[in-house]
């Protein structure tokens, strides 16, 4: 069973409420992280295919990978 860390816990949550959400929404959101360590886990997400990474013009856009 994986292990499930807090950030990643309010991370997927701030995502299940909405269907996408700018990187910058979630470092405003969670001051208490910085903003490496949440990149960092949104990264970790992305690899385990949990989240969607899409990069526009200077925004980073995170969602969840649609359940199959």
């Amino acid at each position: 069973m994986p292990i499930t860390r807090p950030i990643t816990d309010r991370i997927l949550a701030v995502l299940q409420d909405s269907p996408e959400c700018d990187f910058e929404l979630l470092v405003a959101r969670y001051p208490e992280f910085t903003w490496n360590e949440l990149f960092q886990e949104v990264g970790r997400l992305s690899r385990a295919r949990q989240v969607i990474i899409t990069r526009g013009v200077g925004v980073f856009t995170v969602k969840l990978t649609p359940v199959k």
